[in-house]
């Protein structure tokens, strides 16, 4: 098994993170006011707890129940994330990070203030996606790590082409990859599938890893217990939230039984490699 940056951030090669999905915040329409904040702090350590008695590699913190998603989130949301991530810190035993949902900008500033090893997102290109244009400027966003000096410490996953988006240049996934590679500086390359739970394109992860053997590739969705051994004989780590699911429901807590059986399964196969 290849060595990447995967080992020592995560602490193995082949990596699952687990995705936990917070509940609507503050300033979001689905927010749930009576319940208030705590009410996202226990849901969100319920999730946590589920994912490491699991045996999950890394947890990964998304503000998933922010609908619709918006390219400039409120700074409730911002600061509703770090408040319960912070609440959360001490109970964290696995490598984390935090994705602000379609502002990687912010993304970068919470981890920043959460200490957070990895994040993913669209950091370049300009896409036609649900939320309206998405204009990424991986020269601003790059710069924004490094005058933070994370350079080393906060892993970045570039998608290729984000979840429900088309590329306004009309370019396809080899192209795409072609010009990230060369001038903005990923940690790795994530392939992502139409929605949340849906397998990648893994044929197209096949073929930018021909072109670039040495990035390290995430499946952003769609990975389960039935998938993962085709999907990880070509990703590096992959990011699973809805498999972890009570049921596989995206709107459902985390199942631990589910999590423990796919870890167990993902560990024995690992060993042989």
């Amino acid at each position: 098994m290849r060595k990447t940056w995967l080992s020592e951030t995560l602490g193995t090669e082949k990596a699952a993170v687990g995705v936990i999905h917070l509940k609507a915040l503050p300033s979001d329409p689905l927010f749930d006011a009576e319940g208030g904040i705590e009410k996202v702090v226990e849901a969100a350590r319920f999730d946590l707890r589920a994912l490491q008695n699991g045996g999950i590699d890394a947890v990964l913190f998304s503000n998933e129940f922010s609908f619709p998603y918006t390219d400039e989130p409120s700074t409730e949301v911002i600061a509703a994330m770090a408040y319960v991530i912070g609440r959360l810190k001490d109970e964290i035993q696995v490598p984390y990070g935090a994705n602000v949902i379609s502002n990687v900008d912010n993304s970068i500033s919470l981890n920043a203030a959460i200490e957070g090893c990895i994040t993913r997102g669209t950091f370049a290109g300009a896409f036609a996606s649900n939320l309206g244009i998405v204009n990424a400027k991986p020269g601003s966003l790059l710069r924004h790590r490094h005058n933070l000096g994370l350079d080393d410490k906060l892993k970045m996953v570039h998608y290729i082409i984000p979840e429900s988006a088309g590329e306004l240049g009309r370019r396809d996934y080899m192209t795409i990859a072609k010009a990230a590679e060369f001038e903005n500086l990923p940690d790795g390359f994530g392939i992502c599938g139409a929605v949340a739970g849906e397998k990648i394109p893994l044929d197209v992860m096949k073929e930018i890893k021909g072109k670039y053997p040495d990035m390290v590739y995430f499946a952003t969705t769609g990975v389960t217990i039935d998938t993962f051994k085709d999907i990880f004989e070509v990703a590096d780590g992959a990011f699973i939230a809805s498999h972890f699911k009570k049921d596989g429901v995206f709107s459902n807590p985390v199942d631990e039984t589910r999590v423990k059986a796919f870890m167990d399964e993902l560990k024995k196969w690992r060993e042989k490699l």
